[in-house]
């Protein structure tokens, strides 16, 4: 119990420092909204001003991130300027799509691993054992870019993949299956 509530004090220290890292460089980015409003001639500079203030931007950083971080805590994730409406819409829709790329993968690769750990483990020492050791690292060490690269270059070259987006223009006039099947070719590449 002792190692549990210090293992959750540690998640709780660090989910702070990320919280306060993540505001901190989203606040002290170059340019915002409000410097793209200053530059158009149209928009009064007394506007942007009213604006700054009433979206708090006109406060003190630690009173930015304490307002944030309530606004956080009670689901509120704010207002997109870009898409002029709240955020935690837009983040749900992709969130839905991160979650299904994310447990695609996980899966696959625990699906990969775990016989090829358990029949290593049976060789242990033997020539299977580290030829699969060695062509393990031997993936391992590939940058991400250059398997990336690969995989677009070998799915524009054959065509057998799509290259972009979660799903074809015509998904929604699918069958059942078809939309399944439109959703496992678009997840090739990014799974793998």
């Amino acid at each position: 119990m002792r190692y549990l509530l210090r293992r959750l004090s540690h998640a709780l220290f660090l989910l702070a420092g990320v919280s306060i890292l993540a505001f901190l460089f989203t606040a002290l980015a170059p340019g915002t909204y409000f410097d793209e409003m200053r530059l158009n001639p149209q928009i009064a500079p007394e506007t942007v001003t009213a604006l700054r203030a009433q979206y708090g931007f006109d406060k003190p950083l630690p009173v930015r991130y304490a307002s944030w971080l309530r606004s956080v805590i009670h689901g509120e994730m704010g207002f997109s300027f870009a898409y002029n409406g709240p955020v935690a819409p837009l983040l749900l829709v992709r969130a839905r799509n991160t979650l299904l790329l994310t447990i695609t993968a996980t899966l696959l690769a625990w699906g990969i691993a775990l016989p090829l750990g358990v029949w290593s483990a049976d060789r242990l020492g033997r020539l299977p054992d580290r030829l699969l050791s060695w062509a393990t690292a031997g993936l391992l060490v590939i940058p991400d870019l250059a398997v990336a690269l690969g995989l677009l270059v070998l799915a524009v070259r054959s065509g057998w993949f799509p290259t972009g987006g979660m799903a074809s223009v015509d998904f929604e006039t699918l069958s059942p299956f078809n939309k399944l099947r439109d959703l496992a070719l678009h997840m090739i590449l990014p799974v793998t």
